[in-house]
Protein backbone atom coordinates (compact mmCIF):
# COMPACT_ATOMS: atom_id res chain seq x y z
CA UNK A 1 0.00 0.00 0.00
CA UNK A 2 2.77 2.42 0.89
CA UNK A 3 4.51 1.75 -2.44
CA UNK A 4 1.34 2.29 -4.45
CA UNK A 5 0.61 5.48 -2.51
CA UNK A 6 4.11 6.79 -3.20
CA UNK A 7 3.77 6.00 -6.91
CA UNK A 8 0.41 7.76 -7.06
CA UNK A 9 1.86 10.84 -5.32
CA UNK A 10 4.74 10.96 -7.81
CA UNK A 11 2.34 10.65 -10.75
CA UNK A 12 0.17 13.47 -9.40
CA UNK A 13 3.20 15.67 -8.72
CA UNK A 14 4.56 15.04 -12.22
CA UNK A 15 1.19 15.87 -13.80
CA UNK A 16 0.98 19.13 -11.85
CA UNK A 17 4.54 20.06 -12.79
CA UNK A 18 3.84 19.27 -16.44
CA UNK A 19 0.74 21.47 -16.42
CA UNK A 20 2.63 24.26 -14.65
CA UNK A 21 5.37 24.29 -17.29
CA UNK A 22 2.79 24.03 -20.10
CA UNK A 23 0.83 27.04 -18.84
CA UNK A 24 3.57 29.21 -17.37
CA UNK A 25 6.49 28.82 -19.81
CA UNK A 26 5.84 32.22 -21.51
CA UNK A 27 6.01 33.88 -18.09
CA UNK A 28 9.22 32.02 -17.19
CA UNK A 29 10.69 33.09 -20.55
CA UNK A 30 9.88 36.74 -19.82
CA UNK A 31 11.28 36.50 -16.28
CA UNK A 32 14.53 35.06 -17.67
CA UNK A 33 15.00 38.08 -19.95
CA UNK A 34 14.20 40.47 -17.09
CA UNK A 35 16.81 38.73 -14.94
CA UNK A 36 19.32 39.07 -17.77
CA UNK A 37 18.59 42.79 -17.87
CA UNK A 38 19.13 43.04 -14.12
CA UNK A 39 22.50 41.26 -13.88
CA UNK A 40 24.36 41.51 -17.22
CA UNK A 41 26.77 44.44 -17.33
CA UNK A 42 25.94 46.41 -20.51
CA UNK A 43 29.29 48.23 -20.67
CA UNK A 44 30.78 45.69 -23.09
CA UNK A 45 29.82 42.48 -24.81
CA UNK A 46 32.30 39.76 -23.82
CA UNK A 47 32.09 36.03 -23.18
CA UNK A 48 31.60 34.91 -20.52
CA UNK A 49 29.43 37.94 -19.78
CA UNK A 50 30.41 40.29 -17.00
CA UNK A 51 27.75 40.19 -14.31
CA UNK A 52 26.67 43.06 -12.07
CA UNK A 53 25.68 41.32 -8.84
CA UNK A 54 25.88 44.21 -6.40
CA UNK A 55 22.20 45.01 -6.92
CA UNK A 56 22.84 48.57 -8.09
CA UNK A 57 21.73 47.80 -11.65
CA UNK A 58 18.54 46.11 -10.44
CA UNK A 59 17.89 49.06 -8.12
CA UNK A 60 18.30 51.45 -11.05
CA UNK A 61 15.68 49.53 -13.00
CA UNK A 62 13.28 49.56 -10.06
CA UNK A 63 13.48 53.37 -9.99
CA UNK A 64 12.84 53.81 -13.72
CA UNK A 65 9.22 54.57 -14.72
CA UNK A 66 9.54 52.96 -18.15
CA UNK A 67 10.69 49.70 -16.54
CA UNK A 68 8.03 49.79 -13.83
CA UNK A 69 5.29 50.39 -16.41
CA UNK A 70 6.29 47.34 -18.47
CA UNK A 71 8.12 44.86 -16.24
CA UNK A 72 5.72 45.50 -13.36
CA UNK A 73 2.59 44.27 -15.17
CA UNK A 74 4.65 41.49 -16.76
CA UNK A 75 5.75 40.13 -13.39
CA UNK A 76 2.53 40.62 -11.42
CA UNK A 77 -0.25 40.38 -14.02
CA UNK A 78 -0.01 36.65 -14.81
CA UNK A 79 -0.80 35.68 -11.21
CA UNK A 80 -4.00 37.73 -11.29
CA UNK A 81 -4.90 36.39 -14.74
CA UNK A 82 -4.31 32.79 -13.69
CA UNK A 83 -6.42 33.27 -10.54
CA UNK A 84 -9.31 34.70 -12.57
CA UNK A 85 -8.91 32.06 -15.28
CA UNK A 86 -9.11 29.23 -12.76
CA UNK A 87 -12.24 30.71 -11.21
CA UNK A 88 -13.77 30.73 -14.70
CA UNK A 89 -12.62 27.14 -15.37
CA UNK A 90 -10.48 28.04 -18.37
CA UNK A 91 -8.61 25.15 -19.92
CA UNK A 92 -4.84 24.83 -19.54
CA UNK A 93 -4.49 25.63 -23.25
CA UNK A 94 -6.42 28.90 -22.87
CA UNK A 95 -4.45 29.85 -19.76
CA UNK A 96 -1.26 29.25 -21.72
CA UNK A 97 -2.48 31.61 -24.43
CA UNK A 98 -3.32 34.18 -21.75
CA UNK A 99 0.28 34.04 -20.53
CA UNK A 100 1.72 34.30 -24.03
CA UNK A 101 -0.31 37.33 -25.05
CA UNK A 102 0.08 39.10 -21.71
CA UNK A 103 3.88 38.94 -21.63
CA UNK A 104 4.04 39.84 -25.31
CA UNK A 105 1.86 42.91 -24.87
CA UNK A 106 3.68 44.32 -21.85
CA UNK A 107 7.23 43.05 -22.12
CA UNK A 108 8.43 41.57 -25.40
CA UNK A 109 6.65 43.92 -27.79
CA UNK A 110 6.63 47.05 -25.63
CA UNK A 111 9.31 46.89 -22.94
CA UNK A 112 11.90 45.16 -25.10
CA UNK A 113 11.45 46.06 -28.75
CA UNK A 114 9.57 49.35 -28.71
CA UNK A 115 11.24 50.98 -25.69
CA UNK A 116 14.69 49.37 -26.09
CA UNK A 117 15.05 49.04 -29.86
CA UNK A 118 12.87 51.77 -31.35
CA UNK A 119 12.84 54.62 -28.82
CA UNK A 120 15.88 53.41 -26.85
CA UNK A 121 14.73 54.69 -23.47
CA UNK A 122 14.86 51.42 -21.50
CA UNK A 123 17.90 51.22 -19.17
CA UNK A 124 20.38 48.40 -19.83
CA UNK A 125 18.33 46.73 -22.54
CA UNK A 126 18.99 49.65 -24.90
CA UNK A 127 22.74 49.05 -24.56
CA UNK A 128 22.28 45.29 -24.93
CA UNK A 129 20.24 45.83 -28.11
CA UNK A 130 23.05 47.99 -29.47
CA UNK A 131 25.58 45.26 -28.73
CA UNK A 132 23.52 42.53 -30.37
CA UNK A 133 22.76 44.67 -33.46
CA UNK A 134 25.21 47.60 -33.79
CA UNK A 135 23.01 49.31 -36.41
CA UNK A 136 20.92 50.50 -33.46
CA UNK A 137 23.45 53.34 -33.09
CA UNK A 138 22.06 54.79 -36.34
CA UNK A 139 19.11 57.15 -36.22
CA UNK A 140 15.65 55.71 -36.63
CA UNK A 141 14.72 54.81 -40.22
CA UNK A 142 18.32 54.91 -41.37
CA UNK A 143 18.61 52.64 -44.47
CA UNK A 144 20.79 50.16 -42.55
CA UNK A 145 18.15 49.61 -39.86
CA UNK A 146 14.93 50.09 -41.80
CA UNK A 147 14.00 46.41 -41.47
CA UNK A 148 14.31 46.67 -37.66
CA UNK A 149 12.19 49.81 -37.48
CA UNK A 150 9.54 48.25 -39.73
CA UNK A 151 9.29 45.35 -37.29
CA UNK A 152 9.21 47.73 -34.31
CA UNK A 153 6.44 49.76 -35.94
CA UNK A 154 4.48 46.59 -36.57
CA UNK A 155 4.79 45.68 -32.89
CA UNK A 156 3.79 49.14 -31.69
CA UNK A 157 0.75 49.65 -33.90
CA UNK A 158 -0.45 46.10 -34.58
CA UNK A 159 1.08 43.31 -32.50
CA UNK A 160 0.87 44.88 -29.03
CA UNK A 161 -2.78 45.99 -29.49
CA UNK A 162 -3.63 42.54 -30.86
CA UNK A 163 -1.99 40.95 -27.81
CA UNK A 164 -4.03 43.04 -25.38
CA UNK A 165 -7.20 42.26 -27.32
CA UNK A 166 -6.45 38.54 -27.18
CA UNK A 167 -5.98 38.67 -23.41
CA UNK A 168 -9.51 40.04 -23.23
CA UNK A 169 -10.88 37.51 -25.72
CA UNK A 170 -9.41 34.53 -23.89
CA UNK A 171 -10.46 35.80 -20.49
CA UNK A 172 -14.05 36.28 -21.69
CA UNK A 173 -13.94 33.02 -23.69
CA UNK A 174 -15.01 34.80 -26.85
CA UNK A 175 -15.82 32.25 -29.56
CA UNK A 176 -13.59 34.15 -32.04
CA UNK A 177 -10.45 33.85 -29.94
CA UNK A 178 -8.77 31.00 -31.81
CA UNK A 179 -9.35 32.56 -35.22
CA UNK A 180 -7.99 35.94 -34.11
CA UNK A 181 -5.09 34.22 -32.35
CA UNK A 182 -4.04 32.59 -35.61
CA UNK A 183 -4.13 35.96 -37.37
CA UNK A 184 -2.03 37.57 -34.62
CA UNK A 185 0.47 34.71 -34.64
CA UNK A 186 0.79 35.01 -38.41
CA UNK A 187 1.66 38.69 -37.98
CA UNK A 188 4.22 37.80 -35.32
CA UNK A 189 5.75 35.17 -37.59
CA UNK A 190 6.04 37.59 -40.50
CA UNK A 191 7.44 40.36 -38.30
CA UNK A 192 10.10 38.00 -36.95
CA UNK A 193 11.19 37.06 -40.48
CA UNK A 194 11.44 40.74 -41.48
CA UNK A 195 13.46 41.51 -38.35
CA UNK A 196 16.02 38.70 -38.48
CA UNK A 197 16.36 37.52 -42.08
CA UNK A 198 18.44 40.44 -43.47
CA UNK A 199 21.07 40.05 -40.75
CA UNK A 200 21.14 36.27 -41.11
CA UNK A 201 21.56 36.46 -44.90
CA UNK A 202 24.41 38.97 -44.50
CA UNK A 203 26.00 36.72 -41.83
CA UNK A 204 26.02 39.61 -39.37
CA UNK A 205 27.37 38.81 -35.93
CA UNK A 206 28.54 41.21 -33.22
CA UNK A 207 28.97 39.10 -30.08
CA UNK A 208 27.29 36.36 -28.05
CA UNK A 209 24.25 38.59 -27.63
CA UNK A 210 23.61 38.29 -31.38
CA UNK A 211 23.21 34.52 -30.98
CA UNK A 212 21.15 34.94 -27.80
CA UNK A 213 18.87 37.38 -29.62
CA UNK A 214 18.27 35.00 -32.52
CA UNK A 215 17.68 32.10 -30.16
CA UNK A 216 15.01 34.11 -28.34
CA UNK A 217 13.56 35.29 -31.65
CA UNK A 218 13.14 31.69 -32.79
CA UNK A 219 10.29 31.33 -30.28
CA UNK A 220 8.21 33.65 -32.49
CA UNK A 221 8.75 31.20 -35.35
CA UNK A 222 8.35 27.94 -33.43
CA UNK A 223 5.34 28.92 -31.32
CA UNK A 224 3.13 30.26 -34.16
CA UNK A 225 3.97 27.16 -36.19
CA UNK A 226 3.06 24.89 -33.27
CA UNK A 227 -0.26 26.64 -32.62
CA UNK A 228 -1.10 26.61 -36.33
CA UNK A 229 -0.57 22.83 -36.54
CA UNK A 230 -2.44 22.31 -33.26
CA UNK A 231 -5.40 24.31 -34.52
CA UNK A 232 -5.50 22.38 -37.79
CA UNK A 233 -5.52 19.09 -35.89
CA UNK A 234 -8.31 20.27 -33.58
CA UNK A 235 -10.37 21.38 -36.57
CA UNK A 236 -10.03 18.01 -38.35
CA UNK A 237 -13.31 16.01 -38.45
CA UNK A 238 -13.22 13.07 -36.05
CA UNK A 239 -14.59 10.54 -38.56
CA UNK A 240 -12.17 11.61 -41.29
CA UNK A 241 -14.89 12.75 -43.70
CA UNK A 242 -15.78 16.32 -44.62
CA UNK A 243 -19.17 17.93 -44.22
CA UNK A 244 -19.22 18.48 -47.99
CA UNK A 245 -19.06 14.75 -48.66
CA UNK A 246 -21.79 14.13 -46.11
CA UNK A 247 -24.11 16.63 -47.71
CA UNK A 248 -23.53 15.05 -51.15
CA UNK A 249 -24.35 11.62 -49.81
CA UNK A 250 -27.59 12.89 -48.33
Amino acid sequence: KDLSCDCHCWVVAFAKMKEFIYVWWPYLFAVATIMLQAVVDPAECIWPPKLELSGQQAALLAKTPVWLCTAGPTLIGPFLLNFMARKRNLSAMDRQSLMWWHVNAWWFHTGCDVFSGLYQIMPVLTELYTHMSPVHVKERWHPEREHLDCAYGLELFVEAPFALWLVYLFMTQDHRRYLIELAALGIQFAGTVVYYLPGIMRLEHACWLSHADRFCGSFWIIWPTYVFIRTLNRARPENGSTSGKKSKQK
